[in-house]
């Protein structure tokens, strides 16, 4: 029986490369190949190799315990500066050379506050002061625009955006409405326009000479203060 000879490559290194020789002998040994060679150590102990399958778990593996570590690690060391800053942040503003300068902003801030806040309260009482003398005001126009026929509104008044003038310009245009009416009213000629103007209708279409149509149309516009000027010229064409 013949057996394979072993010679010892790379030194004394626990994982030694091997260079086996092989002495074939009976055909109860097989020949073996380069992908069948197996690692042997020191004291000719067979080592497996790893399959990738395996692999892929222990680099996981190890990973999940350093990031669980790390993790930890992260947590005592959050817990241990919390502790050493609690008691250094009362003298640390000093240790930077900001302590007075806090103390002044403290100060000059609160002075701030106390003046914004006391604005607010001033400034309301006196909004609620105009708001509620608008209210009586938009309140009495209201009803009169409802009695005069109006057709304007006076319940949007804004303190922080209008003025007196949000209801002297509108009681501006109410005033002109009502004095237009009133000369409206006493204007002769206007209110007795569209009586004269039907009445010229009627003369156009009375079916009468010309001559006589544009007298009396001439008459009647008359009465309205309007002119109407035919050429005479005209009038002597239409009798030929």
């Amino acid at each position: 029986m013949s057996h394979p000879r072993g010679e010892l490559v790379g030194g004394t290194h626990p994982y030694k490369k091997i260079k086996i020789f092989l002495f074939l002998g009976l055909d109860t040994y097989p020949i073996i190949t380069y992908n069948q060679i197996i690692t042997i150590n020191e004291r000719n102990t067979v080592m497996k190799p790893i399959r990738s399958n395996e692999l892929e778990f222990f680099k996981e593996l190890v990973k999940d315990k350093f990031h669980d570590k790390e993790e930890a690690v992260r947590s005592e060391i959050h817990l241990e500066a919390d502790k050493l800053a609690e008691k250094k942040k009362a003298s640390f503003p000093k240790e930077c050379g900001v302590d007075k300068q806090l103390n002044q902003l403290r100060k000059v801030n609160k002075e701030y506050v106390d003046f914004i806040r006391t604005k607010a309260v001033v400034e309301q009482r006196l909004k609620d002061k105009v708001n509620a003398v608008a209210e009586v005001i938009s309140s009495r126009l209201l009803r009169l625009s409802k009695t005069r026929n109006w057709g304007e509104n006076f319940d949007s008044f804004n303190a922080k955006e209008d003025g007196v003038e949000y209801f002297t310009n509108k009681l501006d245009d109410m005033c002109f409405q009502e004095a237009e009416k009133h000369i409206k009213k006493g204007h002769k000629i206007y209110n007795s326009l569209k009586e004269k103007r039907d009445n010229c209708k009627v003369i156009i279409h009375t079916g009468s000479d010309i001559n006589s149509t544009v007298k009396t149309l001439q008459k009647e516009m008359a009465s309205a203060d309007i002119k109407l000027a035919i050429p005479e010229q005209l009038l002597q064409i239409a009798v030929k």
